[in-house]
């Protein structure tokens, strides 16, 4: 057989194993998590983002690694974690357990004219709470993950309680398999898949942006520099649009010039979207309430809440005229009302700021504050909302007005009293077969075939409950027979008229046979009807009138005026 030279071998495709090994590729890049924030304009260096920057120690990046940039590194002390003694306990002739610390650092960096913070360890503790961009990591998400492969989402729903909840599918899905709600639910933090899988294998965040990517040292301004590029996108708006509605305001300066905005406008008495009720659901019978330096002993119990009634107890507390009396800042935060029972007996107690329900215009935006959280309302939004909640106003002539301080009971006993319009269902509860709770098919039954449920003006929350209350209670009827039979026997008991219009129990009602009416007890204002309803009521009696709708029921909304 012939000789072959090493030059014959490569232009034959063969070449010798040693020459293989001989041969170098690129080294493989690692891949790491990385959390990235974004600093604000306001601070124009690391230093002035810092809390203590005195207490960090400084390196500066080395000049060859092609951007600029700087270390901020601590450490802490080593110490004895909580659960030593308890462990201890069972062990009466000792035990070994080190103490240990958690070195951080943060670097910055500078790219595209913008600073930007990657922390490693407990590193964000050392940034200054204002420093950064509120929503970077969300927005970038948003506007570069594949809406099909998501993976997890951060939401806060509102409710009674804000509630919170992470949400995860066990392998990437569309928006859909999440059942998000775009009217109650918040998008915080939200994890997926990027469309262009050079950026990253996968991101996620609301403020910080983790991301998971294939990444050397000298090719993070670079990208930074995409990253900041997705952050000023609205891509997101294609898929995402409903996340611009409403928002939870968390910047502390935005708040704070909020806060500042709301005390200027007590002060100057300007209530018209400003009242007061309890943050939370509490039971009305027999309970009264105290403002800011009244008690029991000195002062008659009040049975509702009232802004002028407050500002006139604490300007008699402050012994000037209530005219000429001003919230204070520190009032503002700090006073308390109290509920109290009939014994006189403190029921619950909650700050001032807490109670207040406020709305105030800025620009193009609304801003809302509910149960001490401000929200960001977008204005279209907010006055498309109005406009289908004003095309189901409607005045109801057989609703007569309620009396300043009448409990719910009392209006709807008082209401059908000596009424052959009207017959009252107040506290008669219902539970069909199957059913998890009770519910109130309706206060008031009228003799147009109205299902009317009554409610103070109060919190959002507390309408919200009783738009949703009235969509279950009339979905109820619709569907089960057995209700209706039930309900129509509680109707007849007390009139025999009203019970008629009832027709056939065993028959569903026709589409258009019943009305659904929410009527809420509240005094007249400047604003007018419903603007005058706060801006999360409207916006879940629009949800719901959709609902009921659908369901083939008239639906109204009316003011039952108060009169002293």
């Amino acid at each position: 057989m012939a000789s072959t030279t090493k030059g014959e071998w490569s232009r034959a495709g063969f070449v010798p194993r040693m020459f293989v090994s001989m041969k170098k590729s690129p080294p493989k890049r690692a891949t790491r998590t990385l959390t990235v924030l974004l600093i604000r304009r306001e601070f124009p260096t690391p230093e002035s983002a810092l809390k203590t920057p005195h207490e960090l120690t400084e390196t500066p990046l080395p000049r060859g690694i092609g951007f600029k940039g700087v270390l901020y590194t601590a450490g802490s002390t080593a110490r004895q974690p909580r659960w030593v003694p308890f462990v201890e306990e069972a062990f009466p002739d000792g035990v070994s357990i080190p103490h240990s610390m958690f070195p951080a650092a943060l670097l910055f960096l500078r790219a595209s004219e913008r600073w930007f913070a990657v922390t490693f360890g407990p590193a964000r503790h050392l940034l200054k709470p204002e420093s950064f961009e509120m929503d970077f990591g969300l927005k970038v998400t948003l506007n570069t993950v594949d809406e099909k492969k998501l993976r997890s989402l951060d939401v806060r729903t509102i409710e009674e309680l804000t509630v919170h909840t992470r949400r995860q599918v066990s392998r990437s899905s569309g928006i859909d398999a999440f059942s998000i709600d775009d009217v109650r639910d918040l998008l915080g933090a939200v994890t997926g898949e990027p469309t262009d899988s050079t950026l990253a294998k996968r991101l996620g965040g609301r403020d910080s942006l983790s991301l998971t990517a294939e990444l050397s040292f000298s090719e993070l301004a670079d990208k930074c520099e995409v990253l900041l590029a997705s952050y000023e996108s609205t891509h997101y708006q294609k898929s995402f649009a409903w996340v611009d509605n409403i928002r939870l305001i968390r910047e502390p300066t935005t708040r704070q010039r909020l806060d500042d905005e709301l005390l200027r406008t007590l002060n100057a008495r300007d209530f018209q979207k400003v009242h007061l009720a309890p943050p939370e659901v509490i039971d009305w019978d027999g309970i009264g309430f105290l403002y800011p330096g009244e008690s029991v002993r000195s002062a008659d119990v009040h049975g509702d809440l009232d802004l002028e009634e407050c500002f006139a107890a604490m300007a008699e507390q402050a012994e000037v005229e209530s005219g000429t009396f001003e919230l204070s800042p520190e009032q503002f935060k700090s006073a308390r009302i109290r509920a109290v029972e009939a014994s006189g007996i403190e029921y619950e107690k909650w700050p001032l700021y807490k109670c207040l329900v406020a709305e105030l215009s800025s620009g193009d935006e609304l801003h809302v504050l509910s149960a001490g959280q401000w929200f960001r309302i977008e204005k279209v939004f907010a006055a498309r909302t109005l406009k289908e909640a004003s095309a189901y106003v409607k005045e109801l002539k057989s609703l007569p007005p309620a009396k300043a301080h009448q409990r719910e009971d009392q209006y709807n006993e008082g209401a059908a009293l000596g009424s052959t319009e009207l017959v009252c269902l107040d506290k008669v509860l219902d539970k069909p077969k199957g059913a998890r709770s009770t519910f109130e098919t309706c206060d008031l039954f009228s003799n147009a075939r109205q299902f009317i449920h009554v409610k103070k003006m109060g919190k959002s929350s507390f309408l919200s409950h009783l738009f949703s209350q009235g969509a279950v209670s009339a979905e109820t009827f619709l569907r089960d027979e057995d209700t209706r039979h039930r309900f129509k026997r509680r109707v007849e008991a007390q009139s025999s008229v009203l019970a008629k219009m009832l027709g056939d129990p065993t028959r569903a009602p026709t589409r258009g046979e019943y009305e659904v009416v929410f009527a809420v007890i509240a005094k007249a204002n400047r604003l007018g009807w419903p603007r005058a309803l706060p801006f999360f009521s409207q916006l879940n009696f629009v949800r719901q009138a959709d609902r009921l709708r659908t369901l083939g029921y008239k639906v109204a909304l009316c003011r039952i005026d108060v009169r002293k």
